[in-house]
């Protein structure tokens, strides 16, 4: 099946050679070019978290795939996105000390129209990964404008504030939480989404994101 179908690097979309080792998503030209231009090293400050971390930069041809896994059903791009998220996560492990991982929810609609969450796709494959529970801890706020048309970072902190709510009354009684983002833009949405875990009784909050805007 292979041969009619040939598995194609999650990046530039070349075909991967037939017998790849490692069930390796990426060619070896893209896999240098990630080293080289899109691994993000640096800190990430999101108001109300512990911590924040996110193993890529969202630019070129990361950006692309990305828009290819949310918008047009690329959803097998999730184990490639997720596989770098759980390095990421592992090398925090000690630090963090995670007991739960959630992730950002979308609207009803949008659910409807896509068929998936991308961030619950992530976080139930790192959840996996790491042998970790994944709940669906938070519910998106009906009537919400979309942050992708908040054109300030001003309006994307207003209209984030009042996104979410908790999904049950379940208390998380101090636990450490890993909330799970796709793309970290302003941090906004993960800060609203921290804010909202706070208040359901939260000890420590963490954002994970595949990406990060610079």
């Amino acid at each position: 099946m292979s041969l009619i179908f040939p598995r194609r690097c999650v990046l530039c979309g070349e075909p991967m050679p037939l017998f790849v080792k490692g069930g390796a998503m990426i060619c070896d030209e893209c896999a240098a070019r990630v080293r080289q231009h899109y691994r993000c090293t640096e800190g990430i400050c999101i108001d109300g978290a512990d911590g924040a971390a996110a193993p890529l930069f969202y630019r070129g041809a990361v950006a692309e795939a990305m828009k290819r896994y949310k918008f047009s059903h690329y959803q097998h791009y999730a184990d490639w996105f997720a596989a770098q998220m759980t390095a990421e996560l592992a090398a925090r492990l000690e630090d963090w000390q995670p007991e739960v991982i959630t992730y950002v929810p979308i609207g009803m609609m949008r659910r409807y129209q896509r068929g998936y969450n991308q961030s619950e796709l992530l976080a139930r494959a790192v959840a996996e990964q790491l042998k970790l529970p994944c709940r669906p801890l938070l519910s998106k706020r009906m009537f919400v404008t979309m942050q992708s048309q908040q054109k300030s970072p001003v309006q994307r902190r207003r209209n984030a504030s009042r996104a979410f709510a908790p999904a049950n009354q379940d208390a998380l009684n101090g636990k450490r939480v890993v909330l799970v983002d796709d793309v970290i833009t302003t941090g906004a949405t993960a800060a609203a989404a921290c804010a909202v875990l706070r208040d359901m009784g939260a000890g420590r909050v963490y954002v994970l994101s595949a990406a990060r805007v610079r």
